[in-house]
């Protein structure tokens, strides 16, 4: 979409006044830790986005870009922090100058500014994910399966996948738990009618027979079917009144209520019941150690954006030290507590749920007896059946809360009690209900079909909308299902692809230790798992067996497939922020090589607190000299302090032209002794081993300058043996100027030794010491391409070499002779 030409920053982060000139190329920026760094890379993304992802988020309470994105000195003038980005536009061939600042974060200013233009910094806004920081890219690695699911699929837009997964799924266990509820309704109002109708089994044959038996006697005609809206007392009338007790409480359905009650109240003495209930004690039991973290639970978020937002150095939350794998481990830890904590929770409320079920009963029954109460004449006080019902009301909601525990565990100490009132007033009630007159036949036909036909259509009701709960439960299952299976093929061709792409640039990372990695990313149902292969022994998540700096390298190179996938050829912009600080030097020279190789078209913004990173990505070619900004230090006064992006032998010529030979002489042997570890690493030229691994001028740099006349001798047969004049006659005017050079080098070492290891004080000036200067960048260019600016280096990386080449390829010769 974009590439960035120059940015300015003023009063913003830790920036006072700064301009970078980025050149729409590769550029990097060092520094030790605490020197601006990511004040850049806050300012690439609060010019592109209007946001600082670092100040947003989970674990950033309290942190806001209004507040927070000025320089501290100008906080109370949020209108000076500004930042000025200059991009290129390739699709449109323009240049665009994007000015915001921290006062009026959507007041977004454009040069020019047109709808086209708009449109395109508009997509970019909404594609933050081109900035890339080591917690970014950890959590593609590490993340639980459900979270790297969610963070994937953000990363790639699809977003809205799993968010609709998500609702269908809420959907689909809502519907699961109404059909739970109505299933539980419909039981209850099966046995009311059963009660009623003094039967003991429901079917259409038991109600027609039970209902005729009543009907005769009051001589209407018997009821040939049942269907959906037949009365059971259809063709009733009302009789003579009767006095009010007979005409409120039909007897013979309240005796039945009244034995339905007392037969739930023995219940709580059941054998069965108080096993139910001391096993669910057990697991209440089991929590007590953890009910400090089952309080806190929301905690767990907190150390989960902890995690996610550690720099490697200080806790996010209380800014105190750590060392990256002790932080890891504690709070991994703790997660993992909180996980355990969790799983028991759920034990321990599957485990409650039937004695909640059984006092639910219960209070059902005692409601339906209470209510004679007051409908009896003289009426009976059910004020203590009302009083246990809501005890029983305050014992679900603890067990159903389940903290605190102390609650709960005194809920389930007393879940078996029955106040011997509440039997008491029961068998009030039943004597009062036995006391009424016995009604005749006729009434008690009538009372029959009357109450039974409440109950009846109670019934109805229930099954109806248990009927409609079901139609609704399966299409939400059947939607969430065929929703999962159509995403799931869908993603599995997406991810195929990112899995091919993210094993074949992890290969090129590790080439000679893994060449035959592969990976497995398997999405289901809101899940994404990530395996991955460790040297043919099987698949195992990343963290099982892979070191810190591989899960670093598989963060990236994961990263970079799914940027490929997702913007394919416009993915010409990324920002990769300290992404690689536990790879080994080795690796990090073949990440320089993989990005330059496998991304040409793209610029990549790299920041890094080691020198050596620096060094490989200028040595790899992927970085140009001055396409980088090197920070020495910061202070909150005037931001950080730069190298001015002067080479090394600008910086040596300075020396010399302040007559400071000495500091020129160190400069230049400290980078000699660095040049010549990469060629010999490049070359790879046998250098005498020492364990400390402090390897001197002496012990690099003549062997590096051996092996290049080796190889170049290797060239020149090798075109000789196949009959490439030109190929020939260039090798040999490439060895005659590098002899030269190298001699040249050789007859002005001496003076480079003396004064840098001070054996004797030598009075040289700076034009005695040019000579050696030139003799040394005159050597230093010959191991260098011209085209590409990067070190040479032989292929293959293991046995005899068969070419020498360089990034761009312009510098290649084979040294393979032709078979005879």
């Amino acid at each position: 979409m974009i590439q960035a030409t120059q940015i300015s920053i003023h009063e913003f982060r830790g920036i006072r006044d700064l301009t970078l000139d980025l050149n729409d190329k590769n550029f990097a920026i060092c520094g030790p830790n605490g020197t601006g760094k990511s004040g850049i890379v806050d300012a690439i993304e609060f010019a592109l986005t209007g946001n600082i992802s670092r100040l947003s988020g989970t674990g950033t309470g309290g942190l806001s870009v209004k507040e927070h994105g000025p320089h501290v000195d100008v906080r109370n003038k949020p209108e000076e922090a500004r930042v000025s980005l200059t991009v290129h536009i390739p699709s449109i061939k323009q240049d665009v100058t994007i000015v915001r600042n921290v006062k009026t974060i959507k007041a977004l200013k454009i040069s020019p500014d047109t709808p086209e233009i708009r449109a395109i910094l508009n997509k970019v806004a909404l594609h933050p994910e081109f900035k890339l920081s080591r917690r970014e890219l950890i959590r593609y690695v590490l993340a639980e399966p459900g979270k790297r699911s969610q963070e994937v699929q953000e990363l790639l837009r699809l977003d809205e996948v799993e968010s609709t997964r998500a609702l269908l799924q809420k959907i689909s266990n809502a519907s699961a738990r109404d059909l739970s509820t109505q299933i539980v309704a419909k039981d209850r109002a099966s046995k009311g009618l059963m009660a009623a109708l003094n039967i003991t089994m429901l079917s259409k044959g038991t109600i027609l027979e039970a209902a005729n038996e009543k009907r005769a006697i009051l001589g209407l005609p018997p009821l040939l079917d049942l269907e959906a809206n037949t009365s059971i007392k259809d063709g009733l009338v009302s009789t003579a009144a009767k006095p009010t007790h007979m005409a409120t409480v039909p007897k013979l359905v309240a005796k039945t209520d009244l034995e339905f009650a007392k037969t739930a109240i023995g219940r709580l003495s059941d054998a069965a019941y108080l096993q139910t209930i001391s096993k669910a004690s057990i697991h209440v039991a089991q929590l007590t150690a953890d009910e400090k973290f089952l309080n806190n639970a929301s905690k767990a978020q907190l150390i989960q954006s902890s995690l996610d937002s550690y720099d490697e150095q200080v806790c996010p939350v209380c800014d105190t030290p750590w060392t990256p794998v002790h932080f890891r481990k504690h709070l991994s830890e703790k997660l993992q507590h909180y996980a355990d904590a969790t799983e028991k929770r759920k034990e321990a409320e599957k485990a409650l749920q039937p004695v909640i079920t059984q006092m639910g009963e219960i209070k059902r029954a005692l409601l339906v007896a209470a209510k004679y109460g007051s409908q009896l004449v003289p009426v009976v006080d059910c004020s203590d059946i009302l009083t246990f019902i809501t005890d029983i009301d305050a014992k679900v909601k603890s067990l159903t809360s389940l903290l605190p525990l102390e609650a709960t565990i005194t809920a389930l100490t007393g879940a078996s009690n029955s106040p011997a009132n509440v039997s008491t007033v029961l068998t009030q009630l039943e004597a009062a209900v036995n006391a009424l007159p016995d009604p005749n036949q006729q009434d008690a036909a009538r009372d029959f079909l009357s109450v039974g036909q409440e109950r009846l259509e109670t019934y109805r009701d229930a099954a109806l909308l248990l009927k409609k709960t079901e139609r609704m439960a399966e299409v939400a299952k059947t939607v969430l299902e065929t929703y999962g299976e159509s995403t799931t093929r869908a993603l599995n061709k997406i991810y195929k692809d990112v899995e091919e792409s993210f094993s074949r640039l992890y290969r090129l990372v590790n080439h000679g230790d893994e060449d035959k990695f592969k990976a497995q990313l398997k999405p289901s149902m809101g899940k994404l798992s990530f395996d991955v292969d460790f040297y043919g022994r099987g698949f195992f998540p990343p963290g099982a067996y892979h070191s810190e700096g591989h899960q670093d390298g598989m963060g990236l190179c994961l990263y970079l497939a799914l940027m490929n996938h997702l913007a394919g050829d416009a993915f010409i912009f990324a920002v990769l922020d300290d992404v690689l600080m536990s790879v080994d030097s080795g690796h990090r020279r073949e990440v320089s090589r993989m990005l330059k190789q496998e991304f040409p078209k793209t610029q990549f913004v790299l920041t890094t607190h080691d020198e050596v990173w620096l060094k490989h990505m200028r040595s790899a070619g992927l970085i140009e000299n001055k396409q980088f900004a090197h920070f020495r230090t910061w202070n909150v006064d005037s931001g950080p302090t730069e190298w001015h992006g002067k080479d090394v032998w600008q910086e040596i010529d300075d020396l010399m032209l302040k007559n400071d030979i000495r500091a020129a002489a160190a400069l230049l042997r400290n980078y000699l002794e660095y040049f010549s570890k990469e060629v010999c690493q490049s070359l790879r030229a046998s250098v005498e081993f020492k364990g400390d691994m402090q390897f001197t001028l002496g012990a690099l740099l003549p062997n590096a300058i051996a092996k290049m006349k080796k190889v170049i001798k290797a060239g020149k047969a090798a075109a000789i043996s196949w009959q490439k004049h030109e190929e020939t006659a260039e090798l040999n005017r490439r060895e005659e100027i590098f002899n030269a050079a190298a001699q040249a080098t050789q007859a002005e070492q001496w003076q480079l030794n003396a004064l840098v290891h001070y054996n004797e004080w030598a009075t040289l000036d700076k034009h005695d010491f040019v000579n050696v200067v030139n003799a040394f960048h005159d050597l230093e260019k010959l191991f260098i391409c011209k085209k590409c600016n990067a070190t040479m280096y032989v292929t293959p990386n293991f046995g005899e070499p068969e070419s020498l080449t360089c990034a761009c390829g312009d510098s290649y010769f084979t040294t393979q002779r032709k078979a005879v």
